[in-house]
């Protein structure tokens, strides 16, 4: 069980690396978008796309940041029952608690596929792409955190917890 994790957690490092590329991407042209209407407006003038782009754009940002944060278990959770307890049963609780996330990453990724196949034939009104490029972002990054979940399922099953993985630059 131990070599899967490994193994898991190298897979896990090639689709972080790829969401934090993706994440920067996004985040710079958000910036841009944002930074670059706002210098255009104080002098008069407009990008007319840029405030849709920025909110479709903004969608992408909020889902590979929330796919990372699953990964590093930086979500914020109301575990006050779960710290009630100590040892065997605080694991179980970790992993009934990972079992129900699952479930709920589920029915959220599926959904999600759901409306942006709905969104195909729907083009945005100044950028003009179907807005299923924009809302692919939801079941990709509930994908993602599926996948995360269920390696820190298995930590849990096989350790009594799952490991923080540490973000780059804040290793202890």
């Amino acid at each position: 069980m131990e070599q899967l994790i490994k193994v898991l957690h190298g897979i896990g490092d090639k689709i972080n690396t790829v969401a934090r590329v993706l994440l920067g991407v996004t985040s710079i042209a958000l910036c841009f978008a944002v930074i670059g209407q706002f210098i255009l407006r104080w002098v008069g003038a407009s990008l007319p796309w840029a405030t849709e782009f920025s909110c479709y754009i903004f969608v992408w940002t909020t889902m590979l940041g929330s796919a990372i944060a699953s990964r590093h278990l930086l979500h914020i959770g109301v575990d006050i029952v779960i710290n009630l307890f100590h040892g065997k049963v605080r694991a179980c609780l970790m992993v009934i608690a990972d079992l129900i996330l699952i479930g709920a990453l589920l029915l959220f990724t599926i959904s999600s596929a759901n409306y942006t196949i709905a969104q195909i034939p729907h083009m945005g009104t100044t950028v003009k792409v179907s807005l299923a490029w924009f809302y692919v972002s939801l079941p990709l990054s509930g994908i993602i955190m599926i996948y995360y979940t269920f390696v820190q399922l298995l930590e849990n099953i096989y350790y009594g917890e799952a490991r923080r993985i540490p973000l780059p630059g804040s290793e202890e």
